[in-house]
This record gives structure tokens, C-alpha cells and sequence, in this order.
């Protein structure tokens, strides 16, 4: 369409209040990519209830009814971990070139695969070996579908609505947290003593738990590959087809795009107004295309990225170095050393998951109203109080126990994880999608997803070999850095563009020297030929090492934040 066409920016104003359409193509695409959400949550924890009684099936401490020893905690640990240590890899690669080209959807249809795989390998163990095996592989999917599915989310979704649909993404999480648990509930204790052997369906159930999350990736993987394959509006812009394009846009807001179609005067509206979007999807894929891939280590030491990167990267830390997996993975053991009986370990587990849902889905409500700051703020700062809250019931004990009344320790336990399912756990994902430009999202996505992958093996492991004491401690200390930290360096992007985010707003990028376009750079032109790499002769900036282009870059550093 040329650019007559399009809608003046008067027009636009006058149609961002129209009311969109309560359902349409995207409610059922979101509703699709949130399995990969579910199989996300259900990976993480599905060890938190079979963990001990597979560690006494497989006799790893050395007798055929005792599950507490060094033995058994390290490999646990590493069983439990190897899933993260693979969702490291697998973020790693949503962010290369060649994959990440292929588009959001068809990551999600890869991550499929990997789960199915995983799951069938996980079912059919015959020893740690293999657990951990089919674990890295379940942890390769969900690498690529916890940087996937929430970028599908949003680049599917209205607008408006984009931060009610991506928080589905956590809401889905904490619905499987909550059925990985919940579904342990007709398993026993693990033995306590000789005379109780593992029989019947505690010797075999952990199998049906473990591979239960090939039926949802068999699921996704029909209706995405067959059924529904629907591409965002984006990335067929990208591949050059624009008719496709538009049409898929005007579907996501309900509108008729068929020739001939008769638009009710609203309906005229949100026409105008998408179409409007669709002219700044064209803009936005012709200024990616126009410019090099920009590899993140540069992007690091660019004036007008580095700000995004810093946040990002510490968002995506915080989000596990918080704890939160830990406290889930091994919610059991924590509840144990509480003074939980043995036989509602596992119900105390499942209360604190459901309210892990009912945090999720009251987030959702809320999200698009409150804004992204207040709730990272808000949620990291409560999460602070609760760890400091299971720190005073541990003051004086020695690390291994718990003094306090055990309905007061569940009572910290269940705020610590709704704080962080209405805060940092809700919408970390959403803000990273929406922070970062065209030209480098899937790069600076995958690089974060790694990081934050990396910090969750690194939690879950270490975690296990700690005392409940260190652990509350740790993770206390880091909830408080956190809150210094989005307080500030967290700035609110509710309902901006996600190509024109107050991080990195389009109309400051003449301060990146990886970003504009040659020739347009606001000013005049480089006083020096080694102002801009990109601006050198071919065969001189092919001779650059990545090194100089740092020491380049340096000095033009701007404090953009």
C-alpha cells in the first residue's frame, strides 16, 4: 500500500479509544502457544513430589528404602538441575541468526519435538544417566519455548490488550506448577524405615508423571504444524508477504478484510487504526533489513542499547536468583523441615501453587491498568518481606529446623510465591519483549533467556546441598537488590509500541552507531572515517576484530539511561 494510504497521525489519535472486540484470532493463538506455558511450569516441578521415591527406586542410597543422604541429594540436585543447564543451551539458540529467522511460531513447533522426546526418555529410565539425559532434552524446549512463547503472545496480540494475553503465558506457568503437584497427590510419603517397601503404584507412577508432557507438546505440534499455523504479522512482512500481513493484523483486531466487506462506522475505526500499525510494522522490518545483524556483545557497548541490555539481563538474573524455582523444585523438603507431616507434604504444596494461580490471574486483570514498574516493584519488595519474614522464624535456629508454628512458615512460603506470580514472575517476559528493537529482539530474548537459565541451574542446585537457614538468607539479600535495582532502572511501557519502547525509542536511535541507517544519521556527517565502522571502506571494516569495534564504540559511549 503506498503511502498516501495511510491514515494521518490526527486519525490515528481519534480511533485509539475504539473498543476492540472482546475475542478473534488471537485469543485462540494465544490459547494454542499457552501449552507450551503449562509444559514450562509442569517441567519444573514434577520432581517435587516423585523426586524422593524415584531416588529410593533407583536405590541411590544404597538400600531400598532410605531417600535422605548425600548420594540421593546430589543427584537430585543434578536430575533437577540438568533440565535448566539444558534450557541455558536452548535460549542460546533462539537467539542465532538462522533460528530465530524462522519465526516465534516455529521455535514453539521445535520446542515440541524436544519435549516430546524428553518426556519419552524421562518415562523410560532405567537409571540417573538417563533421567539427566531426558532431562537436558526437556530443558532444550523449554529454553526455546520460554523465550518463544511469550514473544509469539505479543507479537499476536492487540496492542492494547498485549499485556492481558502475554501474562496467560504465567498464568499457564502456574498451572502447571499446580498439576505437576496436584497430580503427586496419589503417591505415599517415601519410606521411612525398612519395613515400608516401595510397591504398587509408588514404584511405577514417577514414569506416567515424568512423560506426561508428550501429550501437550503431541498437541501443539498438530495444531501449530496443520491445524492453525498462523504467523505473526511481522514476520510475513519480513518474508515479503504483505497481503498475508494485513490480513492476519485486521483478523487479530476482528475486523473483515474480505473484499467487498461492509465495516460499521467503529469497525471503520479500528480499521484506520490498524492499518495505521501495519505502515510502522512495514517501517519498522525495512529499518531491521536495512542494517546488519548486531551481535550482543557489541550492542553492550552501543550509547543508545547498552541501558536495555543492563536491564534485561538483570531482570532476567533476578527472576531465578530470587529463588523461586528453589522454592518450588523442593517445596516438599523446605515444608518437611517446617514440621509439615510427612503425609500433607504434598497437599501444603498444592495450596501454595493454587495460589500461585490465583495470584497469576488477578495479575492479569490488573496488568494493562497498573502498569509494568509498579509491579515489578511491588512484587519484588513483598518478596523481600516474606524472606525476611522466614528469616526472624529462623533467627536462632540451626539452619536444619524450624522453630516457628508451621502454619506461620506456609503463611511466608505462600506470600513469597504470590508476590512473585504477581510481579516478577507475571511480567518480566512481557516487559523484555516489549523493550527491545526489531533488529535485535531475538538475539537480546535468547541472550536473556540463557542468563536466566543459567541462574536457575545454578539456584536449583546449589539450593539442594544448602540449609533451609542460608537459603532464606540468600535469597532475602537478593529480593532487596532486586527492588533497589527496578527502582532505578525500571521505566513503565504500558501500552507504547513494541518498536518504539521509552527504552529505546525510535526517534533517539541517530545516537546508535549500530542502528542508523547510513546516510541518515541526525547532523552532519562522522568528522572522522573511523567515526562509524559501518561507514568505513568494505574491505576495512572486514578487517576489524570484534575487539576494536568495542574500543570504537567506547569512545563514543553517550549515557543514554
Amino acid at each position: 500500500m503506498s503511502r498516501a494510504m495511510s491514515p494521518s497521525l490526527t486519525q490515528r489519535d481519534e480511533v485509539d479509544e475504539a473498543e476492540l472486540p472482546p475475542h478473534g484470532i488471537a485469543a485462540s493463538a494465544v490459547a494454542i502457544a499457552v501449552l507450551s506455558s503449562f509444559m514450562f511450569g509442569y517441567s519444573i516441578c514434577v520432581l517435587d513430589s516423585c523426586g524422593e521415591l524415584v531416588s529410593v527406586f533407583f536405590h541411590w542410597c544404597g538400600n531400598s528404602w532410605q531417600s535422605d543422604c548425600v548420594v540421593s541429594r546430589t543427584f537430585q540436585g543434578a536430575v533437577n538441575a540438568a533440565l535448566y543447564l539444558g534450557a541455558t543451551v536452548g535460549a542460546l539458540l533462539v537467539g542465532r541468526p538462522r533460528l530465530a529467522a524462522k519465526g516465534s511460531r516455529t521455535l514453539l513447533c521445535i520446542a515440541d519435538t524436544l519435549f516430546f522426546l524428553g518426556a519419552i526418555r524421562c518415562a523410560t529410565a532405567q537409571g540417573a544417566g538417563a533421567l539427566i539425559l531426558g532431562r537436558i532434552i526437556s530443558g532444550l524446549g523449554l529454553g526455546i519455548a520460554g523465550v518463544a512463547a511469550p514473544l509469539y503472545i505479543c507479537e499476536v496480540s492487540p496492542r492494547e490488550h498485549r499485556g492481558r494475553y502475554t501474562m496467560m503465558h504465567q498464568v499457564f506457568i502456574s498451572l502447571g506448577i499446580l498439576a505437576s503437584i496436584a497430580f503427586g497427590l496419589p503417591q505415599s510419603p517415601a519410606p521411612s524405615s525398612a519395613s515400608q517397601p516401595l510397591v504398587g503404584l509408588d514404584s511405577w507412577y514417577w514414569r506416567g508423571l515424568l512423560g506426561l508432557p508428550a501429550v501437550p507438546a503431541l498437541l501443539q505440534l498438530l495444531l501449530f504444524c496443520w491445524i492453525f499455523p498462523l504467523d505473526p504479522p511481522g514476520l510475513l512482512i519480513a518474508r515479503g508477504r504483505l497481503t498475508d500481513a494485513r490480513r492476519v493484523l485486521y483478523k487479530i483486531y476482528g475486523i473483515d478484510f474480505s473484499d467487498g466487506a461492509r465495516l460499521s462506522g467503529v469497525e471503520q475505526s479500528r480499521a484506520i487504526a490498524v492499518e495505521f500499525q501495519f505502515q510502522e510494522l512495514i517501517e519498522a522490518t525495512e529499518t531491521a533489513q536495512s542494517l546488519p545483524r548486531i551481535p550482543i556483545m557489541l550492542a553492550f557497548f552501543d550509547p543508545f542499547l547498552r541501558c536495555a541490555m543492563c536491564v534485561g539481563f538483570g531482570l532476567a538474573a533476578f527472576q531465578q536468583l530470587c529463588g523461586i524455582n528453589a522454592v518450588m523444585s523442593y517445596s516438599n523438603s523446605f515444608f518437611r523441615e517446617a514440621g509439615i507431616s510427612a503425609d500433607n507434604l504434598t497437599l501444603a504444596s498444592t495450596i501454595m501453587a493454587a495460589m500461585n494461580v490465583l495470584m497469576s490471574l488477578a495479575t492479569a486483570k490488573v496488568v494493562d491498568k497498573w502498569g509494568r514498574r509498579s509491579l515489578l516493584l511491588g512484587g519484588a519488595a513483598c518478596q523481600a518481606l516474606a524472606m525476611g519474614g522466614l528469616s526472624l522464624c529462623l533467627a536462632g535456629s540451626d539452619g536444619a529446623s524450624v522453630d516457628a508454628p508451621a502454619p506461620v512458615v506456609i503463611g511466608c512460603f505462600c506470600f513469597f510465591v504470590m508476590s512473585f506470580a504477581g510481579g516478577v514472575g507475571s511480567v518480566t517476559w512481557l516487559y523484555l519483549s516489549e523493550i527491545y528493537p526489531l533488529e535485535i529482539r531475538g538475539a537480546a530474548l535468547g541472550s536473556c533467556g540463557s542468563v536466566n537459565w543459567f541462574c536457575s541451574f545454578a539456584v536449583v542446585f546449589a539450593s539442594r546441598l544448602m540449609t533451609f537457614k542460608a537459603a532464606c538468607h540468600f535469597f532475602g539479600c537478593v529480593c532487596l537488590a532486586g527492588v533497589w535495582g527496578i527502582y532505578l532502572w525500571v521505566v513503565e511501557t504500558k501500552g507504547c509500541s513494541m518498536d518504539d519502547s521509552p527504552m529505546t525509542p525510535r526517534n533517539q536511535r541517530s545516537r546508535s552507531p549500530l542502528m542508523t541507517p547510513l546516510g541518515s544519521r541526525a547532523g552532519s556527517q562522522p568528522s572522522s572515517p573511523k567515526a562509524d565502522f559501518r561507514s568505513w571502506p568494505e574491505s576495512e571494516n572486514e578487517g576489524m576484530t570484534v575487539a576494536e569495534k568495542m574500543t570504537l564504540l567506547r569512545s563514543r559511549e553517550v549515557d543514554h539511561c
